[in-house]
Protein backbone atom coordinates (compact mmCIF):
# COMPACT_ATOMS: atom_id res chain seq x y z
CA UNK A 1 0.00 0.00 0.00
CA UNK A 2 1.49 3.40 -0.92
CA UNK A 3 2.91 5.43 1.92
CA UNK A 4 1.82 8.98 2.64
CA UNK A 5 4.24 11.52 1.21
CA UNK A 6 6.18 13.70 3.66
CA UNK A 7 9.29 15.87 3.45
CA UNK A 8 12.72 14.52 4.35
CA UNK A 9 13.58 15.17 7.98
CA UNK A 10 16.67 17.10 8.97
CA UNK A 11 18.10 14.15 10.96
CA UNK A 12 18.42 12.15 7.75
CA UNK A 13 20.74 14.64 6.12
CA UNK A 14 24.29 13.76 5.15
CA UNK A 15 26.32 16.41 6.97
CA UNK A 16 29.20 16.40 4.50
CA UNK A 17 26.69 17.19 1.75
CA UNK A 18 25.36 20.07 3.83
CA UNK A 19 28.91 21.39 4.28
CA UNK A 20 29.47 21.11 0.55
CA UNK A 21 26.24 22.99 -0.08
CA UNK A 22 27.36 25.76 2.27
CA UNK A 23 30.71 25.90 0.49
CA UNK A 24 28.89 26.31 -2.83
CA UNK A 25 26.76 29.13 -1.38
CA UNK A 26 29.94 30.95 -0.33
CA UNK A 27 31.50 30.54 -3.78
CA UNK A 28 28.37 31.79 -5.55
CA UNK A 29 28.38 34.89 -3.36
CA UNK A 30 32.08 35.54 -4.09
CA UNK A 31 31.22 35.47 -7.80
CA UNK A 32 27.92 37.37 -7.65
CA UNK A 33 29.24 40.20 -5.48
CA UNK A 34 30.92 41.50 -8.63
CA UNK A 35 27.46 42.16 -10.07
CA UNK A 36 25.82 43.43 -6.88
CA UNK A 37 28.66 45.91 -6.30
CA UNK A 38 28.76 47.09 -9.91
CA UNK A 39 32.32 45.95 -10.60
CA UNK A 40 31.13 43.79 -13.48
CA UNK A 41 29.39 46.71 -15.20
CA UNK A 42 31.68 49.67 -14.56
CA UNK A 43 33.57 50.99 -17.62
CA UNK A 44 37.18 49.86 -17.81
CA UNK A 45 38.18 53.51 -17.98
CA UNK A 46 36.90 53.99 -14.41
CA UNK A 47 38.24 50.70 -13.03
CA UNK A 48 41.75 51.50 -14.26
CA UNK A 49 41.71 54.69 -12.16
CA UNK A 50 41.33 52.75 -8.90
CA UNK A 51 44.41 53.20 -6.64
CA UNK A 52 44.24 49.44 -5.97
CA UNK A 53 43.86 48.49 -9.66
CA UNK A 54 46.82 46.06 -9.69
CA UNK A 55 45.54 44.31 -6.57
CA UNK A 56 42.02 44.15 -7.97
CA UNK A 57 43.31 42.78 -11.27
CA UNK A 58 45.15 40.00 -9.43
CA UNK A 59 42.01 39.16 -7.43
CA UNK A 60 39.96 39.12 -10.63
CA UNK A 61 42.37 36.65 -12.21
CA UNK A 62 42.25 34.44 -9.10
CA UNK A 63 38.45 34.51 -9.17
CA UNK A 64 38.54 33.47 -12.83
CA UNK A 65 40.73 30.49 -11.98
CA UNK A 66 39.35 29.30 -8.65
CA UNK A 67 35.78 30.62 -8.40
CA UNK A 68 34.16 31.41 -11.75
CA UNK A 69 31.68 28.63 -12.76
CA UNK A 70 33.16 26.13 -10.26
CA UNK A 71 30.61 26.77 -7.55
CA UNK A 72 27.52 26.81 -9.73
CA UNK A 73 28.87 23.45 -10.95
CA UNK A 74 28.89 22.14 -7.37
CA UNK A 75 25.48 23.68 -6.69
CA UNK A 76 24.10 21.99 -9.81
CA UNK A 77 25.52 18.62 -8.83
CA UNK A 78 23.85 19.10 -5.46
CA UNK A 79 20.51 19.65 -7.20
CA UNK A 80 20.77 16.16 -8.66
CA UNK A 81 21.97 14.80 -5.33
CA UNK A 82 19.00 16.38 -3.56
CA UNK A 83 16.62 14.79 -6.03
CA UNK A 84 18.24 11.40 -5.40
CA UNK A 85 17.63 11.67 -1.64
CA UNK A 86 13.95 12.41 -2.23
CA UNK A 87 13.40 10.01 -5.11
CA UNK A 88 15.30 7.00 -3.77
CA UNK A 89 12.87 6.31 -0.94
CA UNK A 90 9.93 6.76 -3.36
CA UNK A 91 11.29 4.82 -6.33
CA UNK A 92 8.48 2.27 -5.96
CA UNK A 93 5.87 4.93 -5.33
CA UNK A 94 6.49 7.32 -8.21
CA UNK A 95 2.81 7.87 -9.00
CA UNK A 96 2.40 9.77 -5.74
CA UNK A 97 5.88 11.24 -5.40
CA UNK A 98 6.40 12.81 -8.83
CA UNK A 99 3.34 15.12 -8.80
CA UNK A 100 4.60 16.45 -5.47
CA UNK A 101 8.08 16.99 -6.88
CA UNK A 102 6.62 18.74 -9.93
CA UNK A 103 4.74 21.07 -7.55
CA UNK A 104 8.05 21.69 -5.81
CA UNK A 105 9.62 22.73 -9.13
CA UNK A 106 6.58 24.85 -9.97
CA UNK A 107 6.95 26.84 -6.77
CA UNK A 108 10.67 27.13 -7.46
CA UNK A 109 9.73 28.92 -10.70
CA UNK A 110 7.52 31.25 -8.65
CA UNK A 111 10.34 32.00 -6.19
CA UNK A 112 12.66 32.58 -9.14
CA UNK A 113 10.23 34.96 -10.83
CA UNK A 114 9.91 37.04 -7.65
CA UNK A 115 13.68 36.99 -7.20
CA UNK A 116 14.25 38.02 -10.82
CA UNK A 117 12.03 41.06 -10.31
CA UNK A 118 14.73 42.47 -8.02
CA UNK A 119 17.90 40.91 -9.42
CA UNK A 120 18.78 39.67 -12.89
CA UNK A 121 21.27 37.06 -11.68
CA UNK A 122 18.59 34.62 -10.45
CA UNK A 123 19.32 30.93 -11.07
CA UNK A 124 16.14 29.45 -9.59
CA UNK A 125 13.92 29.72 -12.68
CA UNK A 126 16.39 28.07 -15.03
CA UNK A 127 17.08 25.38 -12.41
CA UNK A 128 13.37 24.62 -12.20
CA UNK A 129 12.81 24.55 -15.96
CA UNK A 130 15.80 22.25 -16.50
CA UNK A 131 14.67 20.26 -13.47
CA UNK A 132 11.46 19.24 -15.24
CA UNK A 133 13.53 17.85 -18.11
CA UNK A 134 16.01 16.22 -15.74
CA UNK A 135 13.34 14.12 -14.02
CA UNK A 136 12.57 12.36 -17.32
CA UNK A 137 15.86 10.46 -16.92
CA UNK A 138 15.22 9.31 -13.34
CA UNK A 139 14.69 5.63 -14.21
CA UNK A 140 17.76 5.14 -16.39
CA UNK A 141 20.51 2.72 -15.38
CA UNK A 142 23.81 4.21 -14.11
CA UNK A 143 25.69 3.74 -17.40
CA UNK A 144 22.83 5.34 -19.30
CA UNK A 145 22.77 8.26 -16.87
CA UNK A 146 26.49 8.86 -17.33
CA UNK A 147 26.17 8.69 -21.13
CA UNK A 148 23.30 11.20 -21.23
CA UNK A 149 25.19 13.50 -18.84
CA UNK A 150 28.31 13.39 -21.04
CA UNK A 151 26.31 14.08 -24.21
CA UNK A 152 24.51 17.03 -22.60
CA UNK A 153 27.84 18.44 -21.39
CA UNK A 154 29.31 18.27 -24.90
CA UNK A 155 26.24 19.71 -26.63
CA UNK A 156 27.24 23.41 -26.16
CA UNK A 157 30.53 22.74 -27.96
CA UNK A 158 28.67 21.18 -30.88
CA UNK A 159 26.35 24.19 -31.01
CA UNK A 160 29.39 26.49 -30.97
CA UNK A 161 30.91 24.64 -33.92
CA UNK A 162 27.65 25.05 -35.82
CA UNK A 163 27.46 28.77 -34.94
CA UNK A 164 31.08 29.32 -36.00
CA UNK A 165 30.40 27.77 -39.39
CA UNK A 166 27.04 29.55 -39.81
CA UNK A 167 27.62 33.02 -38.36
CA UNK A 168 30.95 33.67 -36.58
CA UNK A 169 30.74 36.12 -33.66
CA UNK A 170 26.93 36.21 -33.73
CA UNK A 171 25.58 38.92 -31.37
CA UNK A 172 29.01 39.65 -29.90
CA UNK A 173 29.97 43.26 -29.00
CA UNK A 174 32.62 44.77 -31.24
CA UNK A 175 34.63 45.88 -28.23
CA UNK A 176 34.44 45.03 -24.52
CA UNK A 177 33.96 48.27 -22.61
CA UNK A 178 33.35 46.57 -19.24
CA UNK A 179 33.59 43.08 -17.79
CA UNK A 180 30.00 42.72 -18.98
CA UNK A 181 29.22 44.67 -22.16
CA UNK A 182 25.74 44.74 -23.73
CA UNK A 183 25.09 45.44 -27.40
CA UNK A 184 22.29 47.93 -26.84
CA UNK A 185 23.64 50.16 -24.08
CA UNK A 186 26.85 51.84 -22.97
CA UNK A 187 28.29 50.89 -19.55
CA UNK A 188 27.85 54.46 -18.29
CA UNK A 189 24.14 54.35 -19.18
CA UNK A 190 23.78 50.96 -17.52
CA UNK A 191 25.30 51.89 -14.17
CA UNK A 192 23.61 55.30 -13.88
CA UNK A 193 20.25 54.00 -12.51
CA UNK A 194 22.03 51.65 -10.09
CA UNK A 195 24.05 54.58 -8.75
CA UNK A 196 21.49 57.39 -8.71
CA UNK A 197 18.10 56.06 -9.83
CA UNK A 198 14.77 55.54 -8.12
CA UNK A 199 13.33 52.13 -7.25
CA UNK A 200 11.55 51.87 -10.61
CA UNK A 201 14.54 53.09 -12.62
CA UNK A 202 16.70 50.43 -10.98
CA UNK A 203 14.01 47.80 -11.51
CA UNK A 204 13.61 48.60 -15.21
CA UNK A 205 17.37 48.37 -15.76
CA UNK A 206 17.38 45.09 -13.87
CA UNK A 207 14.76 43.77 -16.28
CA UNK A 208 16.97 44.86 -19.16
CA UNK A 209 19.82 42.84 -17.69
CA UNK A 210 17.47 39.91 -17.07
CA UNK A 211 16.48 39.73 -20.74
CA UNK A 212 20.12 39.67 -21.76
CA UNK A 213 20.89 37.07 -19.11
CA UNK A 214 18.33 34.75 -20.65
CA UNK A 215 19.83 35.38 -24.07
CA UNK A 216 23.28 34.60 -22.63
CA UNK A 217 22.03 31.12 -21.79
CA UNK A 218 22.43 30.30 -25.48
CA UNK A 219 26.12 31.11 -26.09
CA UNK A 220 27.08 29.87 -22.62
CA UNK A 221 25.25 26.56 -23.14
CA UNK A 222 24.08 26.82 -19.54
CA UNK A 223 20.82 24.79 -19.89
CA UNK A 224 22.69 21.80 -21.36
CA UNK A 225 25.38 22.03 -18.71
CA UNK A 226 22.81 22.22 -15.93
CA UNK A 227 21.04 19.16 -17.29
CA UNK A 228 24.37 17.36 -17.49
CA UNK A 229 25.31 18.29 -13.93
CA UNK A 230 21.89 17.45 -12.48
CA UNK A 231 22.10 14.00 -14.02
CA UNK A 232 25.73 13.60 -12.96
CA UNK A 233 24.92 14.47 -9.34
CA UNK A 234 22.09 11.95 -9.38
CA UNK A 235 24.45 9.39 -10.92
CA UNK A 236 27.10 10.00 -8.26
CA UNK A 237 24.66 9.27 -5.43
CA UNK A 238 23.20 6.33 -7.34
CA UNK A 239 26.63 4.71 -7.61
CA UNK A 240 27.80 5.51 -4.07
CA UNK A 241 30.52 7.95 -5.14
CA UNK A 242 30.41 10.01 -1.96
CA UNK A 243 30.56 6.97 0.29
CA UNK A 244 33.33 5.16 -1.59
CA UNK A 245 35.37 7.45 -3.84
CA UNK A 246 35.02 11.16 -3.06
CA UNK A 247 37.49 11.01 -0.16
CA UNK A 248 40.26 9.46 -2.26
CA UNK A 249 43.47 11.52 -2.04
CA UNK A 250 44.59 10.04 -5.37
CA UNK A 251 41.45 11.36 -7.04
CA UNK A 252 41.96 14.74 -5.40
CA UNK A 253 45.45 15.00 -6.90
CA UNK A 254 44.21 13.99 -10.37
CA UNK A 255 41.25 16.40 -10.28
CA UNK A 256 43.47 19.24 -9.03
CA UNK A 257 46.13 18.76 -11.70
CA UNK A 258 43.57 18.47 -14.50
CA UNK A 259 41.35 21.25 -13.19
CA UNK A 260 44.09 23.77 -12.56
CA UNK A 261 46.08 22.78 -15.64
CA UNK A 262 43.17 23.02 -18.08
CA UNK A 263 41.91 26.25 -16.51
CA UNK A 264 45.32 27.93 -16.71
CA UNK A 265 45.77 26.71 -20.26
CA UNK A 266 42.36 28.14 -21.21
CA UNK A 267 43.41 31.52 -19.77
CA UNK A 268 46.46 31.46 -22.01
CA UNK A 269 44.27 30.73 -25.04
CA UNK A 270 41.78 33.47 -24.08
CA UNK A 271 38.07 33.72 -24.82
CA UNK A 272 34.63 34.10 -23.30
CA UNK A 273 32.17 31.50 -22.02
CA UNK A 274 29.28 33.92 -22.54
CA UNK A 275 29.71 34.64 -26.26
CA UNK A 276 29.31 32.70 -29.47
CA UNK A 277 32.69 31.88 -31.07
CA UNK A 278 34.34 34.13 -33.61
CA UNK A 279 37.27 31.77 -34.28
CA UNK A 280 38.31 28.20 -33.58
CA UNK A 281 40.44 29.66 -30.81
CA UNK A 282 37.22 30.57 -28.96
CA UNK A 283 35.98 26.98 -29.19
CA UNK A 284 39.30 25.70 -27.86
CA UNK A 285 39.00 28.11 -24.94
CA UNK A 286 35.50 26.87 -24.09
CA UNK A 287 36.59 23.24 -24.36
CA UNK A 288 39.56 23.72 -22.04
CA UNK A 289 37.71 25.91 -19.55
CA UNK A 290 34.66 23.62 -19.38
CA UNK A 291 36.69 20.52 -18.55
CA UNK A 292 38.86 22.53 -16.18
CA UNK A 293 35.66 23.72 -14.52
CA UNK A 294 34.31 20.22 -13.88
CA UNK A 295 37.63 18.89 -12.60
CA UNK A 296 38.15 21.85 -10.27
CA UNK A 297 34.64 21.32 -8.88
CA UNK A 298 35.40 17.67 -8.22
CA UNK A 299 38.67 18.66 -6.55
CA UNK A 300 36.74 20.94 -4.19
CA UNK A 301 34.27 18.12 -3.48
CA UNK A 302 37.17 15.81 -2.61
CA UNK A 303 38.73 18.43 -0.32
CA UNK A 304 35.47 18.87 1.61
CA UNK A 305 34.77 15.14 1.94
CA UNK A 306 38.38 14.32 2.94
CA UNK A 307 38.41 17.04 5.58
CA UNK A 308 35.00 16.01 6.86
CA UNK A 309 36.30 12.53 7.68
CA UNK A 310 38.55 14.08 10.35
CA UNK A 311 37.32 15.57 13.61
CA UNK A 312 39.35 18.72 13.08
CA UNK A 313 37.99 19.12 9.56
CA UNK A 314 34.44 18.52 10.71
CA UNK A 315 34.80 21.22 13.38
CA UNK A 316 36.37 23.61 10.86
CA UNK A 317 33.44 23.21 8.49
CA UNK A 318 30.63 23.34 11.03
CA UNK A 319 29.74 26.82 9.77
CA UNK A 320 29.47 25.57 6.21
CA UNK A 321 27.11 22.87 7.43
CA UNK A 322 24.70 25.39 8.98
CA UNK A 323 24.71 27.62 5.89
CA UNK A 324 24.23 24.53 3.72
CA UNK A 325 21.19 23.34 5.63
CA UNK A 326 19.66 26.75 4.89
CA UNK A 327 21.10 27.08 1.38
CA UNK A 328 17.81 28.26 -0.16
CA UNK A 329 17.43 31.00 2.44
CA UNK A 330 21.15 31.78 2.25
CA UNK A 331 21.13 32.13 -1.53
CA UNK A 332 18.07 34.40 -1.65
CA UNK A 333 19.33 36.51 1.24
CA UNK A 334 22.39 37.34 -0.89
CA UNK A 335 20.07 39.58 -2.87
CA UNK A 336 18.67 41.15 0.30
CA UNK A 337 22.17 42.11 1.41
CA UNK A 338 23.14 43.14 -2.13
CA UNK A 339 20.19 45.54 -2.39
CA UNK A 340 20.71 46.84 1.16
CA UNK A 341 24.38 47.63 0.66
CA UNK A 342 24.63 48.63 -2.98
CA UNK A 343 21.33 49.91 -4.43
CA UNK A 344 20.73 53.69 -4.51
CA UNK A 345 17.46 53.52 -2.55
CA UNK A 346 19.35 51.86 0.33
CA UNK A 347 22.99 52.44 1.37
CA UNK A 348 24.01 53.20 -2.23
CA UNK A 349 27.52 51.75 -2.55
CA UNK A 350 27.03 50.53 -6.14
CA UNK A 351 30.10 51.45 -8.18
CA UNK A 352 31.81 53.05 -5.19
CA UNK A 353 34.01 50.20 -3.96
CA UNK A 354 36.79 48.21 -5.58
CA UNK A 355 36.89 44.47 -6.18
CA UNK A 356 38.98 43.57 -3.13
CA UNK A 357 36.59 45.53 -0.93
CA UNK A 358 33.59 43.82 -2.52
CA UNK A 359 35.07 40.38 -1.83
CA UNK A 360 35.70 41.27 1.80
CA UNK A 361 32.07 42.37 2.07
CA UNK A 362 31.03 39.01 0.57
CA UNK A 363 33.00 37.13 3.24
CA UNK A 364 31.47 39.28 6.00
CA UNK A 365 27.97 38.62 4.63
CA UNK A 366 28.63 34.89 4.61
CA UNK A 367 29.97 34.89 8.17
CA UNK A 368 26.81 36.73 9.25
CA UNK A 369 24.69 34.17 7.39
CA UNK A 370 26.51 31.33 9.16
CA UNK A 371 25.88 32.93 12.54
CA UNK A 372 22.19 33.54 11.79
CA UNK A 373 21.77 30.01 10.38
CA UNK A 374 23.35 28.45 13.47
CA UNK A 375 21.09 30.51 15.73
CA UNK A 376 17.97 29.68 13.69
CA UNK A 377 18.71 25.95 13.49
CA UNK A 378 19.16 25.82 17.23
CA UNK A 379 15.36 26.08 17.46
CA UNK A 380 14.07 25.03 14.05
CA UNK A 381 14.59 22.07 11.75
CA UNK A 382 14.36 24.04 8.48
CA UNK A 383 15.34 27.51 7.33
CA UNK A 384 12.43 29.98 6.94
CA UNK A 385 12.33 29.88 3.13
CA UNK A 386 12.96 26.11 3.11
CA UNK A 387 9.93 25.83 5.40
CA UNK A 388 7.81 28.03 3.14
CA UNK A 389 8.84 26.07 0.04
CA UNK A 390 8.04 22.74 1.72
CA UNK A 391 4.73 23.99 3.08
CA UNK A 392 3.65 25.23 -0.35
CA UNK A 393 4.74 21.96 -1.95
CA UNK A 394 2.76 19.81 0.47
CA UNK A 395 -0.20 22.18 0.64
CA UNK A 396 -0.12 22.64 4.41
CA UNK A 397 1.80 24.49 7.08
CA UNK A 398 4.44 22.06 8.29
CA UNK A 399 5.89 22.17 11.75
CA UNK A 400 9.53 23.19 11.90
CA UNK A 401 10.19 23.50 15.63
CA UNK A 402 12.72 20.93 16.81
CA UNK A 403 10.82 20.00 19.94
CA UNK A 404 7.67 19.27 17.92
CA UNK A 405 7.81 15.55 16.96
CA UNK A 406 4.49 15.51 15.13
Amino acid sequence: MPTKQSPTKGKNRVEAIDALRGFAVLGILLANIMSFSGVRFLPFTEIKLWPSFETDLMIYKLIGIFVDTKFYTIFSLLFGIGFYFQFHKNRNNQAEFMPIYYRRLGFLILFGAIHSFFWSGDILMIYAFVGFLFTLFRNLKPKQLFTVSALAFMMPLLIDIFMLMWKPGFMNPEKSLALKTYLDIEPTQLVEPFMNGSFWEVTKMNWHNLLWRWFDLLPSGRPFKLLSLFILGYYLMYTGYFQEKAHSVKRLVIYSILGLGLTLLSKQVGGSMGQFPSTWNDILYKFLFSFGQINMAFAYISIITILYKTKIGENMMSGLKFAGRMSFTSYLSHTFFGILIFYPYALGYFGKITLWQAEIIAVIIFILQVYLAKLWLKYYTFGPLEWLWRSLTYGKFLSMKKEDKS
